[in-house]
């Protein structure tokens, strides 16, 4: 039998309760109302904010996909990213300085004792250089720059993309929040009508003293557990509006979003080792690694080339001497060659140290390979018993379905029943139903991360390339 969708069951446990909110939750609220302060959450919030709101203001109700569409970029981490990227390019440009054109005019006014006499010894005249051969030198620092760079993009777009994870992690923190409020606030409006009940019994001498404070007791318990959930929804809403990078903010109503995308993927065609081979071949941290890598093999090339000679060319005109009839004309030009012969072990040095971080970047790829394995068995593992987790959560829906049917009926008969934990349990049933939900969209999230795919909740698609590919092989 077809079990109904989340939304339905919640929508038909909602339906069920409206007679017991007539019936019972009517003398909860009015006794409530007339024991505690009145603490209107929206109220709190604008108060708190009042003058923030007017220059941040985000849509009401707020969906998710308005927040990755026109939020989901603005963080420290990303400004910090785009700031790295322009560092790079400049250190770039300034490696390349020395082999580019180079124009300057040297003067100079002095005097000289030539053939035991003094005389003049200006100058004024326009230089003109260039490096025209280093032996690929400068070739190979212009490659190691340019695979630094692309590095630097590579971990933009990783870093954006985790930012995006953050704003639906924080944003379904918020629905839970939510909810987690309206089942404490129903637990304490339970224990307020038993310990109003209490104190008229306890009043006419039914019950003694030890009764009173006990019933007190559990309402005090149930009223701070309420307190915490709803200091919980301010919290977590604060923790949403830093994410987004508008701490001014104050989002209000939430958009339930629409995850029937991510429902649609299955777990059950992809294998465990499939799945870390994939992520190890399209996660961006490793491939930034193997980009520097790769930009480092260019860097060693070039530090074991310091040695090899220099190709320069080099012009000057204007006026070279101040007695340019005897000695200079008014121009002259070079081509001149530079052979190193000794450097005093520079050479060695950055070939070392070109080949420590070599090795470093080896070892923290294979340390990256190792953790992304990690993260991706505790993901695999969760998704195979996510379907086992709703069946438990179905069946707990069902029970609080059958327990509001059963105390509505001993209810009508006048009977004895306790109205007040069969609401409670049936919130408590929608709670878990909407936890499942989004553990599953959050789980599918995080793989799409750890594989380098954009995160998104229209991302359907499930890899199973490498796992077909090897089921067609091993049928063969």
């Amino acid at each position: 039998m077809k079990r109904p969708s989340i939304k339905s069951t919640i929508s038909r446990r909602s339906c069920k309760k409206k007679w017991l909110l007539e019936k019972v939750l009517l003398l909860c609220i009015i006794g409530t109302a007339y024991s505690l302060p009145t603490i209107s959450y929206a109220q709190d919030i604008y108060v708190s904010s009042k003058a923030q709101t007017q220059q941040v203001t985000l849509p009401n109700p707020l969906t998710l996909n308005a927040l990755l569409d026109s939020f989901s970029s603005q963080s420290p981490s990303i400004a910090i990213q785009k700031a790295r990227i322009s560092l790079v390019e400049a250190n770039s440009n300034a490696n390349q300085v020395d082999n580019q054109w180079q124009a300057n005019v040297t003067g100079r006014l002095g005097f000289r004792e030539f053939a035991k006499e003094t005389q003049d010894h200006h100058q004024l005249a326009l230089h003109v250089g260039k490096v025209i051969y280093d032996f690929n030198r400068s070739a190979n620092q212009e490659k190691a720059d340019d695979g630094l760079i692309s590095k630097q993009k590579i971990m933009l777009s990783e870093v954006e993309n985790k930012q995006r994870l953050d704003v639906v992690q924080a944003f379904f923190n918020v629905l839970l929040s939510d909810f987690q409020y309206r089942i404490d606030n129903e637990a304490m409006a339970v224990e307020y009508v038993g310990f109003d009940k209490v104190k008229d019994k306890h009043a006419i001498g039914q019950l003694s003293d030890v009764d009173l404070l006990a019933a007190e007791q559990a309402y005090q318990t149930a009223l701070v557990k309420r307190m915490q959930a709803e200091q919980n929804q301010l919290q977590t809403r604060i923790q949403l509006a830093n994410v987004i990078g508008l701490p001014d903010a104050r989002p209000d109503e939430l958009q339930f979003p629409k995850l029937k995308a991510l429902k649609s993927r299955s777990i059950k065609k992809v294998t465990l080792e499939n799945l870390q081979q994939q992520v190890i071949e399209k996660n961006k941290q490793i491939k930034a690694i193997q980009q520097q890598l790769q930009s480092q093999l260019f860097i060693l090339q070039a530090a074991k080339d310091s040695t090899s000679p220099t190709l320069r060319a080099d012009a000057w005109l204007g006026q070279l001497s101040s007695h340019p009839e005897v000695r200079e004309g008014s121009w002259k030009a070079a081509l001149s060659i530079d052979v190193p012969l000794y450097d005093g072990g520079a050479t060695s040095s950055a070939t070392s140290k070109a080949q420590a971080t070599i090795n470093k970047l080896n070892a923290e790829r294979q340390q990256m390979e190792q953790v992304l394995r990690t993260q991706v068995t505790d993901i695999y593992f969760q998704l195979k018993l996510l379907a086992a987790e709703k069946k438990q959560h179905q069946i707990f829906g069902d029970y609080a379905d059958l327990y509001l049917d059963y105390s509505r009926a001993l209810y009508e008969n006048e009977s004895s029943t306790d109205l007040g934990d069969a609401m409670v349990r049936l919130s408590e049933a929608n709670y878990k139903m909407v936890a499942w939900e989004f553990k599953q969209a959050l789980l599918w999230l995080q793989l799409d991360y750890l594989m380098g795919k954009t995160v998104s909740l229209t991302s359907s698609e499930v890899t199973t390339k490498v796992a077909t590919a090897q089921n067609t092989k091993t049928e063969k």
